[in-house]
């Protein structure tokens, strides 16, 4: 898809849940599209745009990110950090993915696919509850810091 019909796309999703599409909340999303494999905070995202010699305040990015939020453009995360960080959504997957999580370093991986179906369909059978989201983090070392130890 080319730029022009994403941001057409993305006006009518704004439209659609009664906000206006901004320039500021563009340069939020091309931050976040920039950095896909971090999971940045709304003080990652102010660092960036402060790189790119744009003044925006904190208070209209988060702002910014709860509306995005609400519109599942992007998705909210508690890495354990103290932060509460974002990540553009993959509407291909039907789950939040997994993350593995270095308790050393802070290194946050991605894992793809869902590695709960088969618990998902299980809890089902077994007492009639229908899942529509979860998240699993996973605590330990990355293979950066064992080899680090070694």
């Amino acid at each position: 898809m080319n730029n022009e019909l994403e941001i057409l796309s993305l006006k009518e999703k704004f439209h659609r849940f009664g906000y206006k599409y901004t320039d500021q909340r563009q340069l939020v999303l091309d931050v976040l599209s920039e950095h896909p494999d971090l999971h940045l905070s709304s003080d990652d995202i102010c660092e960036y745009l402060k790189q790119k010699k744009i003044k925006m305040g904190q208070s209209t990015v988060y702002r910014t990110l709860l509306i995005l939020e609400k519109m599942k453009i992007v998705r909210k995360m508690d890495l354990n950090d103290g932060f509460t960080r974002y990540e553009l959504c993959d509407h291909e997957e039907e789950h939040a993915h997994h993350h593995l999580i270095c308790s050393k370093c802070g290194s946050v991986t991605d894992i793809k696919g869902d590695l709960l179906n088969n618990l998902e369909q299980q809890i089902y059978r077994s007492y009639g509850f229908k899942i529509n989201d979860h998240i699993l983090k996973f605590f330990g070392e990355c293979r950066n810091c064992l080899d680090k130890n070694s």
